[in-house]
Formats: structure tokens, sequence, C-alpha cells
């Protein structure tokens, strides 16, 4: 009886624990104070959402009718970007999307480590220009362009963005 109750207890211990990102590749103040925020609030929401479903439940059954609860509309998402090259890669996400009265929602001065991925909590349908590059110099930085309601990993590599020339 208390082997399936372990595997049971680890199995969900290991699955919160890889649910759980720190952002621990934000070297900016302001975007990593802005990122905690994001995930603040994204868990909020969500215990939340789990306390009024259970509680919705609970007094549909003592009151014998069918109450439910409409789960909030979801504002954040994770998207995992991925440096697939062997140097460390220099990130800096800019959007239109404000995070407050006077502040967009962009992060700075990412630094992935080579072969290594990073999760970034982002506003939904928004769209990001992603600078990057494996030097800290701003001078050749790749631009790409994505929307996060359809992304939910981005492979960064350099050269990516750049057409080749044919002779």
């Amino acid at each position: 009886m208390k082997k399936p109750l372990i595997y049971i207890l680890s199995l969900t211990t290991l699955v919160l624990l890889q649910a759980c990102a720190a952002p621990k590749y934000f070297h900016d103040p302001l975007s990593l104070k802005r990122q905690k925020e994001l995930r603040q609030s994204r868990s909020a929401n969500v215990v939340f959402d789990i306390g009024a479903t259970l509680t919705s439940s609970i007094v549909g059954a003592a009151l014998d009718t069918e109450v439910t609860y409409v789960f909030s509309d979801q504002q954040f998402k994770k998207i995992k970007l991925l440096n697939i090259s062997a140097d460390t890669m220099y990130i800096n996400m800019l959007t239109d999307v404000y995070w407050d009265e006077n502040n967009y929602c962009d992060f700075m001065d990412i630094r992935i480590p080579p072969m290594l991925g990073c999760k970034v909590m982002v506003p939904i349908d928004a769209n990001y220009h992603l600078y990057f590059s494996n030097t800290p110099e701003s001078e050749d930085d790749e631009m790409l362009e994505i929307n996060t309601s359809s992304t939910k990993r981005v492979k960064l590599v350099p050269g990516m963005t750049q057409v080749k020339e044919e002779e």
C-alpha cells in the first residue's frame, strides 16, 4: 500500500519541479522583476481557478444543482528559447504591449548558455521582436519576429535569419 503512494508523491514532485522555472538567465533587473511579476500573476490566476472550481463542485453537490465555474482567460503563457549553438546567446525581446502605464513588456539582457533553454513568461497574442547574437555587441544582432499565441519554442542559432546568396 505504501509503494504506490510513494510513487505517486515522487511523480507529483518531479512534475511540479519540472513546471517551475526560475528566470536565472535574466541579467537586467527590470526584466527580472517583470518576469517574476508575470509568473506570480499567472500562478495567482491558476490557484484562484482551482479554488473556484472546487468550491462550485462542493456547492453544486450540496445543493443538488449544477453549478459550474467558467475559467478566467489566461493572459500569459510560457515560451521556451533554446540556444542550439556552441556560444552563449544574448537576447533582447521587444514588444508594443504595455505592462503598466509607463513600461512595455520588454525583456532585455537574457543570456542563455550553450545548448540550454530558458522559459520566458509572455503575454498571449503579443508580437515580439527577438534580437539575438552570440556576442554582447548589438551591431551584429539578428532579428526574428514571433507571435506568442502561436509559438511554444524558438530555436536560436547565429545566421538563421540571413539569406544565403547564390553565386
